[in-house]
């Protein structure tokens, strides 16, 4: 939880499929991750379009379990639920935010192309000091030109 919010970390409800139902029924598409052999529960993707008819920005969000973390899972999770928002629902840009103390996923978000747009300073307490919020994006002729070329 650490990496994933800036609300103070608690135990999750007992119901916690009920929980998580509630999140992916407020997204616009929500993508459950498995391991491909194994079936095995590996975390969740979403991508949320509040305004879907003037501004088309999709809020994008990403939770992996950490055992998978540091093997390209996350990865191509991000990269093909980014791929799907812009195709299939139109987006003209998707937007995120991210702790900076999570250098692993903002390292991700670099390499495949989102540019950082914004900070928010001292945007959370955690583990004794202040760590700041960055605004990432990345638009939908920028994702064309890096991964549409035919």
């Amino acid at each position: 939880m650490r990496g994933v919010t800036a609300e103070p970390i608690a135990p999750r409800p007992t119901k916690y499929k009920e929980f998580l139902k509630t999140l992916a029924e407020n997204s616009t598409i929500w993508f459950t991750i498995v391991h491909r052999e194994t079936g095995q529960f590996m975390g969740q993707c979403s991508i949320k379009v509040v305004e879907p008819v003037k501004n088309r920005d999709g809020l994008f969000g990403i939770s992996m379990l950490p055992k998978f973390w540091g093997k390209g899972y996350g990865t191509e999770a991000t990269k093909f639920t980014v791929d799907h928002a812009f195709r299939a629902l139109g987006v003209q840009r998707i937007s995120l935010s991210v702790l900076e103390g999570n250098e692993a996923a903002i390292a991700v978000y670099k390499k495949i192309g989102f540019k950082e747009e914004g900070r928010k300073r001292r945007a959370n307490w955690i583990d004794g000091h202040w760590e700041d919020s960055l605004s990432m994006g990345i638009l939908d002729e920028e994702w064309a030109e890096m991964y549409w070329k035919n």
